[in-house]
């Protein structure tokens, strides 16, 4: 039996809301495009003005701003992440709880003040930071978006988990930079990974393709298709169980799960949360309630993979990672680790150094 499960909650979008929605030029030659957030008010049409480059037209209700802008708060780790790898770190002048406290991100901002909580971040100490634009995540906007609004704080709403809209994300942030060969670069590193797993994964038939089941953060939650978890697992070759379930991220059960029989389980964790265990949580999974029936469980396909390279700029070495393990054949040479390594090397110093898959020898 399925139930319906809680989602994060979504902030809706209030009359005063400031959402500044970039039209870039160089994401529209890409072919890339951002869907304005809806809003219950006709936003007036700004013009904002690159300095030397080409116009962006903006909606917002909002003041203006120009680009390169040198003030940026961020309330996201993903965000933050990619703001360093397209070498923009210098320009973030403040940052959430969940920046502060990111095991790896945190240390690279240890004298940079908070703004709190990223779901209600403190009005007043964003003001005090007298930001060119705070940086949010577009699916999830702040809980007191309205007092933000009114408080005349222009917000850019992006937001640089999903490995599908990445490039674009990129881009963006690029751009409202001047820091555009940085934001090439890092689409390049992404887009040569994404061409060798196309590669190697055209032509299989889809009887053909391992099933997977992967879990979410809670017990027995689980993504259907269009979610980034979906998109990591169509990508590396595999076919999602939970693809086609009703719901966005549905509550399935043991008996669901066994009649299912995925060949191989993946479970999130959120590396974070310093009490978090690995070897712990694959024990857990593979002694649940019915668990010796299941394929992936007696074959010993049973993974722990960390949100960092699920979610943000390392969603691509995440794909890999899961790959590796789907196709161990197709992706001998394929070492993720190093890539990893590559990725921290060139773009964020620190982002190899914390676990990233169970058991270690898998990818």
């Amino acid at each position: 039996m399925i139930s319906r499960k809680n989602c994060p909650e979504k902030t809706s979008v209030l009359p005063a809301l400031i959402v500044l929605c970039m039209v870039l030029a160089a994401v529209a030659v890409s072919g890339c495009t951002t869907t304005p957030a809806p809003s219950a008010s006709k936003p007036q049409a700004a013009s904002v003005k690159p300095g030397g480059t080409t116009p962006v037209t903006a909606q917002t209700t909002g003041p203006h701003y120009t680009v390169p802008v040198q003030r940026i708060i961020v309330t996201n780790a993903n965000s933050a992440e990619l703001l360093i790898a397209i070498g923009a770190k210098d320009r973030i002048v403040g940052i959430s709880d969940t920046v502060k406290n990111h095991p790896v991100l945190g240390l690279q901002f240890a004298g940079v003040p908070s703004i709190g909580s990223w779901q209600t971040p403190d009005v007043e100490k964003i003001l005090s930071l007298h930001p060119d634009v705070v940086i949010c995540y577009s699916s999830y906007l702040p809980k007191n978006i309205d007092r933000i609004a009114s408080a005349g704080i222009t917000i850019l709403p992006v937001d640089c988990y999903k490995i599908d809209t990445l490039a674009a994300d990129a881009k963006t942030l690029g751009h409202i930079t001047g820091l555009e060969t940085g934001s090439e670069k890092f689409v390049a590193f992404q887009e040569k990974y994404e061409s060798l797993l196309r590669s190697r994964t055209a032509g299989m038939q889809e009887s053909a393709l391992p099933r997977v089941y992967f879990e979410s953060y809670s017990d027995y939650s689980t993504l259907t298709g269009g979610s980034g978890a979906d998109t990591l697992v169509t990508m590396a070759g595999g076919r999602n169980i939970a693809a086609l379930l009703p719901v966005s991220s549905p509550k399935v059960n043991a008996e669901w799960l066994v009649a299912e029989n995925p060949d191989v389980i993946i479970k999130v964790i959120a590396t974070s949360q310093k009490d978090q265990d690995f070897k712990g949580l694959q024990e857990k999974i593979s002694s649940r309630q019915n668990s010796g029936n299941i394929s992936a469980v007696k074959n010993g396909r049973v993974y722990i993979i960390s949100n960092d390279i699920v979610y943000g700029p390392r969603a691509i070495i995440g794909a890999l990672y899961i790959a590796k393990i789907l196709h161990p054949e197709k992706f001998a040479d394929i070492i993720p680790g190093k890539i990893l390594d590559e990725y921290a090397g060139r773009f964020a110093p620190g982002t190899n150094t914390t676990p990233c898959m169970y058991p270690p020898g898998a990818g």
